[in-house]
């Protein structure tokens, strides 16, 4: 995530600016003063962020999420015999239109 570094006195002059930039650029802003650093961000990155911070402070979940991921490994790196399925083909607008036509002149 890419990252901008302002001075307090910028920040306020630029607030409403630097708001936007956080939500639409996905940057964070590093705000510099003599009393000490803070960062911007957008609150959709602020509660993904706690989030991810719930989910690995419990070690169940972690060694639930751990044993997943290695199953998911085994499977993709195991060779199978069975041919794969082909995907279901998806159904256009204009057939279910054609069958809702055909089925009015029935």
């Amino acid at each position: 995530m890419p990252s901008t570094s302002v001075s307090v006195k910028a920040a306020r002059k630029r607030l409403g600016e630097l708001v936007r930039e956080v939500n639409d650029d996905t940057v964070a802003v590093e705000i510099v003063g003599k009393h000490g650093t803070g960062v911007l961000i957008s609150q959709d990155r602020y509660a993904a962020l706690q989030e991810a911070t719930f989910l690995l402070r419990s070690p169940e979940l972690m060694d639930s999420l751990r044993r997943e991921m290695q199953r998911a490994l085994l499977e993709a790196a195991a060779p199978t015999d069975e041919p794969r399925p082909a995907p279901a083909r998806r159904r256009t607008k204009n057939k279910k239109k054609k069958r809702k036509k055909r089925q009015r002149s029935r």
